[in-house]
């Protein structure tokens, strides 16, 4: 039987994640001897967590497969790393659903002690947080209804263009179409957006790459345009939690290391590609 080219091309990006992970693992893991030593004070540290008995972690369950409710419950890729993390330290875990735009702040002030989202990694983003080694690579990628001519970016001018408030995608759209076409942003990801798509309020909307697949597979009238950038995915946690990211370092290395995040992920993606 022959292999999807979806799922080759998942394999390719997940194996490129594991390879920058590793890669970068040894200097991370030991790299917390040189910072500042805040994590007594700090509200959100590995102390303070176990003394509370629970793990507090900030999501948009709006993205899957990395997070969505199925069935009442927020699942997903990302729920169970977190559930792993919580696990590594003895304690409860607890998940609250938020805005993607609303994480960043709600782990600054301590609202919850980390935020796992399918985040990217950026330059703004790391001012302020605390980011963990990688646990994915994904790309962006441009969805449009089936059949409409769409192959690059000169084809999405004078268009409307759907992204998530806070997100890589909005600024990729922002500095990249801003000048000629209308960008309108949404909250939520699933089913706002989706269905603005669907039901022609905007041409095209601009998601992660594992997303766009699964968003395709689920809706038939919807097809994959192209593909823009490269993004990388970790934890974030507060700036002075440097023991909890130290710990989250830990599990996802010994996630890739012993296999376990490469099955939890091409589980989840499976399910979300093919109904399995």
């Amino acid at each position: 039987m022959s292999v999807p080219k979806a799922y080759m091309d998942y394999r390719l990006i997940l194996g490129i994640a594991i390879g920058v992970a590793l890669g970068v693992l040894a200097m991370a893991l030991f790299a917390g001897q040189s910072q500042p030593q805040t994590a007594a004070a700090c509200p959100t540290s590995v102390e303070a967590i176990k003394k509370r008995g629970k793990l507090v972690v900030g999501t948009s369950a709006d993205w899957p497969p990395y997070e969505y409710v199925e069935g009442g419950r927020i699942v997903g890729i990302d729920i169970d790393i977190a559930r792993r993390i919580a696990d590594s330290l003895g304690v409860q875990l607890e998940i609250r659903d938020m805005k993607f735009s609303a994480l960043i702040e709600a782990v600054k002030r301590g609202d919850v002690d980390m935020v796992i989202a399918d985040m990217a990694v950026t330059p703004e983003r790391e001012r302020q947080v605390l980011f963990s080694i990688p646990y994915q690579v994904d790309t962006s990628v441009v969805i449009v209804r089936r059949g409409e001519a769409v192959s690059g970016v000169e084809a999405l001018r004078g268009k409307s263009i759907g992204v998530q408030v806070g997100t890589v995608q909005e600024d990729w759209a922002v500095k990249t179409l801003g000048n000629y076409s209308k960008i309108v942003r949404y909250d939520k990801v699933y089913p706002y957006m989706v269905e603005a798509l669907r039901k022609g309020d905007v041409d095209a909307i601009v998601v992660g790459g594992v997303v766009g697949k699964a968003l395709v597979k689920r809706f038939p009238d919807l097809e994959q345009a192209f593909t823009v950038g490269v993004r990388y995915s970790a934890v974030a946690v507060p700036l002075c939690a440097y023991d909890l990211k130290i710990q989250i370092d830990r599990v996802i290395y010994d996630m890739l290391q012993s296999g376990e995040l490469e099955r939890l992920i091409s589980g989840w993606v499976e399910r979300w590609l093919y109904g399995s």
